[in-house]
């Protein structure tokens, strides 16, 4: 009798948890229900889009360290002092190896100095494919097509012309701005490394350093209608790892067993259908469901809309239906590389698998490598660390200077949503957690996932609309800069 009372007790307590998880789905808000984007000046877009055009045309393949080719980051500077010469004019310039630069547009104090940055690189691009030349910087009515348009130049545009149309007004400002552009950042950020160390040498702790990083996704959420302005304040570090398996090798007419790619197959498999490491919903994490909750439609917002209830379940869910998930929640395995014999009728003395690992702040890289240098033990197989970086920091989301840009997005862009956000991909943002517990990654760019999928893709577009809204964006987080 008494375990009939403890189950009804247990199954009323089951509901009442419902039914509190039911009502209060009911009752979240979408705080900016019915608010519209800010009309924008098509007539201002055009022009910008006119100058931002020769931006595109400039082909500013990464940096390479052993060519020391400057060529196309020379002709780009001439394009940037031609199109912005107020900021050379005035700002204290600095020209590292390689034409990275950092800048200074000296303000009425330094206590609270902010670095802007978006690099100079780009990824190459051949003609295969494009509706356009990928660096054309074709202009269609609407449109910007090119190589960097989204990554990142766009954002260096919005720079370097607020600051440009700022200095032209006679503005100063409250604080220190410094510009800091890499010319490697799709290689090796060198150039950003530089840059830290100079404000180093300086003594400069910025208020805030904003990269390139999370933008205004629409789409990025299951049922989410309104796009989200996602605030990178972590970076997932990287790590590859070397799986070989020997043995005497032979000929493929007589094969044993047990043979170096048979074990590396049932260790890859292994690993794969069993995931051995670390799954967390970090508070980060959390924040983006939170956030966007309100914005969801039926079964997703009662379970989003009550992570304090359904946490532990999406933890253990969302990996399993959605790589996304699993990448939000993990650190991630994926096998890239392999290598094994020289001929079809040869069973190879050494085979070898590699692992490319981006790793969660919930478990660093010595972890994440002893599990798997364990898993690969079982089968008589090898692990190698051949390169690797932890995860960044995690920047504050409770401090002023995170605040600060989230009123400056709202102010801005009305219509959105905000949260805070895990980079999957590496930025030049990363090195300046050294000197500042606000290093924030944020593209004032709207894109949907079609957008995204551009990136480092074909036909590189963005709205020339969206180069008018960065440089209002940017322009405002300087001026109300106290």
């Amino acid at each position: 009798m008494i375990g009939l009372y403890i189950l009804l007790g247990v199954v009323g307590l089951i509901l009442v948890l419902l039914l509190v998880a039911l009502i209060r789905s009911f009752v979240i808000k979408d705080k900016n229900l019915n608010i519209s984007p800010i009309e924008v000046d098509k007539t201002l877009s055009e022009q910008y889009a006119n100058e931002f055009q020769k931006m595109i045309q400039v082909k500013t393949l990464s940096y390479d360290p052993k060519t020391k080719d400057v060529t196309a980051f020379e002709a780009f500077h001439k394009v940037l002092q031609e199109l912005f010469p107020n900021v050379y004019n005035t700002m204290e310039q600095t020209v590292f190896e390689g034409h990275s630069i950092l800048f200074k547009w000296t303000g009425k104090s330094s206590d609270k100095p902010i670095v802007l940055m978006a690099h100079q690189d780009v990824v190459p691009a051949s003609n295969s494919g494009w509706d356009y030349p990928p660096f054309s910087g074709h202009l269609t009515e609407d449109l910007i097509y090119g190589r960097g348009t989204l990554d990142t130049k766009s954002t260096l545009y919005g720079i370097f012309k607020a600051i440009d149309e700022l200095i032209g007004q006679g503005f100063t400002p409250e604080h220190d701005i410094y510009i800091s552009s890499s010319t490697d950042e799709e290689t090796s950020g060198f150039g950003a490394h530089k840059s830290v160390e100079k404000l180093q040498e300086f003594g400069v702790k910025p208020y805030l350093v904003l990269d390139e990083g999370g933008a205004i996704v629409r789409g990025s959420l299951p049922s989410v209608q309104k796009p989200i302005a996602l605030i990178g304040v972590l970076e997932k570090g990287y790590a590859n790892i070397k799986f070989t398996a020997k043995s005497a090798g032979g000929h493929s007419s007589y094969p044993p067993k047990n043979s170096p790619i048979a074990r590396l197959s049932a260790f890859v498999q292994d690993v794969e259908n069993h995931f051995p490491l670390k799954t967390k919903m970090i508070p980060e994490v959390a924040a983006i469901f939170s956030e966007a909750a309100p914005a969801m439609k039926g079964p997703y917002r009662f379970l989003f809309g009550n992570l304090w209830l359904f946490k532990p379940l999406l933890t253990w869910l969302l990996p399993k239906i959605n790589p996304f998930g699993r990448a939000l929640l993990s650190t991630t395995i994926a096998f890239t590389m392999q290598e094994g014999s020289d001929a079809e009728n040869v069973i190879p003395a050494e085979a070898s698998v590699t692992a490319n690992l981006r790793i969660h702040p919930i478990q660093n890289i010595d972890s994440s490598f002893n599990v798997l240098q364990k898993i690969a033990k079982k089968y008589d197989i090898e692990a190698e660390l051949l390169e690797a970086r932890e995860a960044s920091p995690i920047s504050s989301t409770s401090n002023d200077a995170y605040r600060y840009i989230v009123k400056m997005i709202m102010k801005n862009y009305p219509d959105v949503l905000v949260s805070p956000y895990v980079m999957l991909g590496g930025t030049d943002c990363r090195y300046f957690s050294e000197i500042t517990e606000s290093a924030l990654r944020f593209s004032p760019v709207r894109m949907d996932n079609k957008d995204l999928k551009k990136i480092h893709g074909i036909n590189e577009a963005i709205p020339k609309t969206c180069l008018t809204e960065a440089v209002l964006f940017y322009k405002d987080i300087i001026i109300n800069h106290q």
